[in-house]
């Protein structure tokens, strides 16, 4: 067979080419698509293991414990060397709500956790004063356990102030 010049292809070997780019598309297409629902399951964690090795660390600080019914425990984190523990929830309302602890806070701690939110007025719970910070709808609680500084609500919250007052009952020294 004699070898065709370049530049000559014809119709068909063009369409040919096109089929195979068409059927790789095809494929990835097919195996790469999102799932049916939009729907996202939620992780449920445990966060005692975390608790524990901050309540070992910091004996004054409050820490919350036996949450009510229909709250899920979505993020736990406890980081030994910055002395900061962290826990989520998804409420029953469907909102975040999470509780971040620090045992001698870093300057910074504060400001990085509620967005650079400007202080506001002081909140009462059940006879304790908290302060509030707020940035657009995310609002923060904080108040001083000996050395540990808690803060109810971060930047990332979406939990109101009476999910964040339920959270605040749930804390026990």
């Amino acid at each position: 067979m004699a070898k065709r010049e370049r530049g000559r292809e014809s119709a068909t070997d063009m369409v040919r080419s096109l089929s195979l780019v068409l059927l790789i598309v095809g494929v990835v297409f097919f195996f790469a698509r999102p799932p049916h629902s939009d729907a996202k399951r939620i992780r449920i964690i445990d966060p005692t293991s975390d608790l524990q090795a901050f309540s070992a660390a910091a004996p004054g600080g409050a820490v919350p414990r036996a949450m009510p019914a229909g709250w899920r425990s979505t993020v736990s984190a406890y980081d030994p060397q910055t002395g900061v523990l962290r826990i989520g929830w998804v409420t029953p309302q469907g909102e975040y709500a999470e509780y971040a602890a620090a045992t001698h806070p870093a300057p910074a701690f504060l400001g990085d956790i509620t967005g650079q939110a400007p202080r506001g007025g002081a909140v009462d719970i059940d006879g304790a004063t908290w302060q509030e910070y707020r940035q657009g709808k995310a609002i923060s609680l904080v108040r001083s356990y000996g050395t540990t500084t808690v803060v109810l609500g971060t930047l990332r919250d979406t939990a109101s102030l009476e999910e964040l007052r339920v959270l605040a009952g749930r804390l026990v020294p």
